[in-house]
């Protein structure tokens, strides 16, 4: 079978280019032909807040890149869109996260009449305020033959927000766990240290746990807090909170994108995973943390509960109207307290299994 996709591919950087990535490696082990098409440039560099827009990739030889179109320029979407006829793909997979992409999408979709278009829905509408959000997302899923939701959570809001001739072509998927990354032999857990990973973007809750440190630090003055990921916009108000709550002592920060051979050096080194969203549908790093053993404490949206089993793998803490800095403190102490690591990182591990690649894979075609 000839499989395409479109969306961020490689050099372009990030979480949705590295999911379609994986997914085209097990379609490739599985027997397909497998080609993505994808972006000469992401965006506009004035509007992009973070530092840089691509990074290496380790790719297999047989997989084909194609990367012809810039999303907000209209007169490079007729040559992408006859590249991907003239491969003929059996099914076009569309990675849809944002409405940004929405009139390229909606150009490719409806023009391919002859091939089954699956969209794989990350986000509905976006964590942040987005015009006409809903209308751009309806424009491309009226065009797909099927839509498959990454967590329960984005399939409840697109029972919400679309008609039912759109929802009633979707089905519930997940987030496969990684498994790519390099065990570093030299890095060992800290006790009582959290790690914050990923894109620091205000819906992320960064300023909460934060917040929640001093009171950790009345209980446990040896916790430390580990920052890591590039800050979309400027990392002013991380450090500004730090200095006035006095815990720069405790907080240890890599404000930067990291590459795929450092990821695991930063999770062997933390006794918990924090994610205090304020907003989430789903998240790749619970898939991260899941894979390398790590227990998770998140934010209790249906996205992300979805995933961790309160006191088993995890716990969650009340996220509406967002969490407080108060509850996620009480949440660390009592996960430091409870001496639980080791048991919900083998259950991490055990979860792991249930997500792979192979069975989203099959589940898509």
């Amino acid at each position: 079978m000839k499989i395409a996709f479109l969306g961020p591919a490689p050099p372009i950087r990030g979480g949705i280019s590295a999911f379609a990535v994986e997914l085209s490696k097990c379609y490739l082990v599985l027997g397909h032909e497998v080609k993505m098409f994808g972006f000469i440039r992401q965006y506009p560099a004035l509007i992009f807040p973070g530092k840089s827009q691509t990074t290496s990739f380790d790719l297999p030889e047989s997989l084909q890149i194609d990367n012809s179109f810039v999303p907000y320029r209209p007169d490079t979407w007729p040559r992408g869109l006859k590249a991907i006829r003239d491969f003929e793909p059996d099914v076009l997979f569309i990675s849809y996260f944002i409405p940004f992409f929405a009139p390229l999408y909606f150009f490719v979709a409806r023009a391919m009449k002859k091939t089954r278009v699956c969209v794989i829905l990350h986000n509905l509408v976006p964590h942040e305020s987005w015009p006409a959000a809903k209308l751009l997302a309806r424009s491309v899923l009226q065009h797909a033959d099927s839509i498959v939701c990454l967590s329960e959570a984005t399939q409840k809001e697109l029972m919400r927000l679309m008609p039912n001739n759109i929802y009633l072509k979707s089905k519930l998927g997940f987030h496969p766990v990684y498994d790519q990354y390099i065990i570093h032999e030299e890095a060992a857990r800290e006790p009582h240290t959290l790690l914050f990973f990923g894109l620091i973007k205000k819906y992320k809750g960064l300023d909460i746990l934060i917040s929640a440190m001093p009171k950790v630090l009345e209980k446990y003055e040896d916790a430390k807090l580990l920052i890591v990921g590039e800050v979309y916009g400027s990392d002013e108000l991380y450090q500004n909170l730090i200095d006035e709550l006095g815990i720069q002592k405790s907080v240890e920060s890599h404000l930067r994108y990291v590459e795929d051979d450092e990821v695991a050096g930063f999770f062997q080194r933390a006794s918990l995973c924090v994610l205090p969203y304020r907003t989430a549908s789903q998240s790749g790093v619970i898939a991260m943390a899941m894979a390398l053993g790590v227990p998770v404490l998140a934010s209790g949206f249906d996205g992300l509960a979805q995933y961790i089993e309160n006191g088993v793998n995890g716990l969650l803490v009340v996220a509406e109207p967002e969490p407080c800095p108060e509850d996620l403190a009480a949440k660390i102490i009592e996960f430091f307290d409870s001496q639980a690591f080791e048991s919900m990182s083998k259950a991490q591990l055990e979860k792991a299994k249930e997500y792979t690649w192979e069975a989203l894979a099959q589940m898509l075609l």
